[in-house]
């Protein structure tokens, strides 16, 4: 379902399109962009007691211990497991075998399938590299040499029966005395009212996607004891191009 709004003015036309996909699970999204590191999916939406497969490549042989780190929401990052192909897979107090299934082929490949997950597996899933080993010391104090990261896979994990909410968007028009004065102008690109918090907002000025000169939320609010959220982002613009606030959920 696509939702598309067109506001013409004297000086601006601003278009915003929503795109919602009913996906129980995002299979591949895309690679990281990292120079030694890729990983897919970026984003992957579950329903409790399924199982996520998440998939990390890297190019340098030569890097021969990898991770895999979880970060929860507005948490730290922690370590899952180590891996070394010569080596039994090493996991941290917390993390199991049966529950972070973990295989490498060769140097370069590693998956790590998560299994019946739940909401506390809710995160964002980091791959990395090295060509030492990793030590961790007291008070969880991580000491490496040459540590590479992958770009992260965000897990959003949905209860058995949650129904998907799109979310509305508005972006809200500059004031005539900004463009007047500055010849510029600042956009506000709100998405409300959409679950879950599984939401890619993007700008995009004349077709090309903007990834200058934008700010956007970090996290996600909930709307009081309402289950949905809200995100807002801005971008300051140009008179005369065509700019649009996309979204994918």
């Amino acid at each position: 379902m696509y939702t598309y709004v067109q506001c013409k003015g004297p000086f601006l036309t601003i278009i915003c399109i929503s795109s919602h996909f009913l996906f129980f699970s995002l299979t591949h999204a895309g690679a990281g962009v990292g120079s030694l590191i890729m990983q897919w999916p970026k984003v992957t939406l579950k329903r409790a007691g399924e199982t996520v497969d998440i998939s990390c490549y890297q190019n340098y042989t030569r890097l021969a211990y990898m991770y895999w780190y979880q970060q929860p929401p507005r948490h730290g990052l922690k370590l899952v497991a180590s891996i070394v192909t010569w080596m039994k897979n090493s996991y941290e107090e917390g993390y199991s075998e049966a529950k972070f299934y973990i295989t490498r082929d060769n140097n370069d490949y590693s998956v790590m399938t998560i299994k019946n997950v739940t909401y506390n597996d809710a995160a964002t899933y980091f791959c990395a590299a090295s060509d030492h080993t990793l030590t961790i010391q007291h008070f969880v104090t991580v000491t490496t040499n040459n540590l590479i990261f992958g770009d992260g896979t965000k897990l959003t994990v949905i209860g058995t029966d949650d129904k998907i909410i799109p979310p509305s968007v508005a972006i809200f028009s500059p004031s005539k005395q900004e463009i007047q004065q500055k010849n510029k102008a600042t956009l506000v690109c709100l998405a409300s009212g959409f679950y879950p918090d599984h939401l890619n907002l993007f700008w995009k000025v004349n077709g090309a996607k903007r990834t200058e000169g934008v700010g956007t939320d970090e996290f996600s609010t909930q709307n009081g004891n309402e289950k949905t959220f809200s995100l807002t982002s801005l971008t300051e613009v140009d008179i005369g191009d065509v700019y649009s606030c996309s979204l994918v959920h």
